[in-house]
């Protein structure tokens, strides 16, 4: 082996190993069953009143790997319910902890409801991505 073929070696090598550990491993568990991507959240823009309006990120966790499909197939329905529910709100509520919780609550019902099933083979949990009001 030559001197440049060692100097090589020598730069290339650790520069390999570094770039390595830099790169993202696939996920080999999965909370949400599908074993791909994370799901794309559904984002809601919605007027509170005349004055304010919410913007927020929602993703449905399912309880079982077979509610993901249904979620997927009742989205439709379940926006335009979560879209109403939206109408009924008070700003002030929704800025406190309590009734971003509510919130939560009220969007599971809503959405097994539309799915036809319950918090055990439907609907698990609703998780904010994004939270805004303006």
């Amino acid at each position: 082996m030559n001197v440049v073929s060692r100097i090589v070696n020598a730069l290339v090598a650790p520069l390999l190993f570094v770039l390595a550990l830099l790169m993202p491993l696939p996920s080999l568990a999965s909370d949400h069953g599908g074993g791909g991507a994370a799901p794309e959240p559904m984002v809601f823009t919605v007027n509170l009143g005349t004055e304010n309006y919410l913007q927020f990120g929602l993703i449905l966790e399912p309880a079982v790997p077979e509610a993901a499909g249904a979620i997927a197939a009742y989205k439709p329905r379940i926006q335009h319910q979560i879209i109403l529910l939206l109408s009924s709100k008070e700003v002030a509520k929704l800025r406190t902890l309590a009734g971003k919780k509510e919130l939560i609550e009220e969007i599971i019902e809503l959405a097994n409801h539309a799915i036809h099933e319950d918090e055990e083979t439907g609907v698990k949990e609703a998780l904010f991505t994004q939270f805004l009001i303006q």
